[in-house]
């Protein structure tokens, strides 16, 4: 899995022990899964896991971690890459769609598992998602300047309807389907473009 061996930083192992809890966190569930089932899904003893993380809890901050600092990169990238706004848009969508399709069990305990972060994280990950949103923000509003967008409602919830209807695909993306996760964001990204793109 690309995010989760991005994750871990080049260390082999590490790699599988953040697979093999994505993996289990997906399927059983974050609180019902513990370290010995994720040691003995990694194929390592309880103790020698140890060796690599500290509780199932770091576990869980590493993946959100990963999760919002890869996705706020690639838009700071795309945007800086981009000249034309809506342009740059579109491929923050396309990208947003094909991460979370290509991550999509990842993208399950990113969105289903938030309550059970760690107080401290919270207010990180709020401020990461909300710094995400402005990024978008600011490329909408360009978008509007130049008079290639219309905003019939604030920004904010346009952003986030945008990005709700993007991440809701790690619900129902089939990869057995005709599109693949670029085919899909590009053509999914186009419909919720017609929201906002003003008539040519």
């Amino acid at each position: 899995m690309t995010a989760v061996a991005a994750a871990a930083r080049g260390n082999g192992r590490l790699q599988d022990v953040l697979a093999a809890a994505v993996d289990t966190f997906s399927s059983k569930g974050y609180r019902a899964t513990s370290m010995r089932d994720i040691a003995d899904a990694v194929g390592l003893s309880k103790p020698a896991l140890y060796y690599y993380v500290t509780s199932k809890e770091e576990l869980l901050v590493q993946l959100y971690e990963h999760v919002l600092d890869a996705n706020l990169a690639a838009a700071r990238r795309i945007a800086a890459d981009t000249e034309d706004p809506m342009t740059a848009l579109r491929s923050v969508l396309v990208d947003r769609i094909r991460y979370t399709c290509e991550n999509r069990r990842l993208l399950q305990i990113f969105f289903e598992e938030e309550a059970e972060l760690p107080a401290r994280l919270t207010r990180k990950v709020r401020n990461q998602r909300r710094r995400y949103e402005d990024a978008l923000i600011e490329l909408l509003a360009r978008a509007a300047e130049r008079g290639e967008a219309r905003l019939d409602a604030p920004p904010r919830l346009v952003v986030n309807s945008l990005l709700g209807a993007a991440n809701w695909t790690y619900k129902w993306y089939d990869a057995a389907g005709p599109l693949s996760p670029t085919a899909l964001g590009e053509t999914l990204a186009d419909i919720l473009l017609r929201m906002v793109r003003e008539p040519s």
